[in-house]
């Protein structure tokens, strides 16, 4: 009984500890600018990590090189313009000292309507560099494609159906769907 106790005492220590260790790299959760800041680069990073997913699983042959390339570039350019457009606008809050409130639903409405106007052009200046890759693919990279095409909103916003990244629903096939292996070429 001893040896129980004692077994569960260190492993609820060492839980503990873990759990304190892991948040003690995330910012203070006062500071909104800091949390803001921090969510710009991580969606970036994610963007970036979501197109590489991709292209090893589209896996693009010799001749398909420069379509894949200009869609990557196009997709990229935009990813690290609004990380910079994030940031900018983090940065601007906490100069102006509004960092610490929450913003009004007036303040909400204009940032989701310029993140709007902002998704929207970037569907527009993507939609001829993804023409003129899918044009390229085979019919089972065009499948791969489609599939992982739901996700490419990931790159203006968080994810969710209605953030304009994956919805629920692709998740749930991206998980189930059986015909989502890797394209053998």
């Amino acid at each position: 009984m001893r040896k129980i106790i004692l077994t569960s005492a260190v492993l609820l220590t060492a839980a503990i500890g873990a759990s304190s260790f892991a948040l003690a790299d995330k910012a203070p959760r006062g500071d909104r600018a800091e949390r803001h800041a921090t969510m710009c680069v991580d969606r970036n990073a994610r963007a970036v990590g979501h197109l590489a997913e991709l292209e090893a699983k589209l896996k693009p042959t010799t001749a398909q090189t420069a379509a894949w390339a200009a869609y990557k570039n196009t997709l990229t350019t935009q990813s690290a313009a609004a990380e910079k457009s994030c940031l900018d606008r983090a940065a601007a809050r906490k100069a102006a000292g509004d960092d610490k409130k929450r913003p009004t639903i007036i303040e909400r409405q204009a940032m989701m309507e310029k993140g709007l106007e902002a998704k929207l052009a970037n569907l527009k200046a993507t939609q001829p560099s993804l023409t003129a890759l899918y044009a390229t693919l085979s019919d089972d990279q065009k499948q791969v494609m489609d599939r992982s095409g739901k996700r490419h909103g990931k790159f203006a916003g968080r994810h969710g159906k209605n953030h304009g990244g994956m919805d629920h629903k692709a998740g749930f096939e991206r998980h189930h769907d059986k015909a989502d292996a890797p394209v053998e070429q």
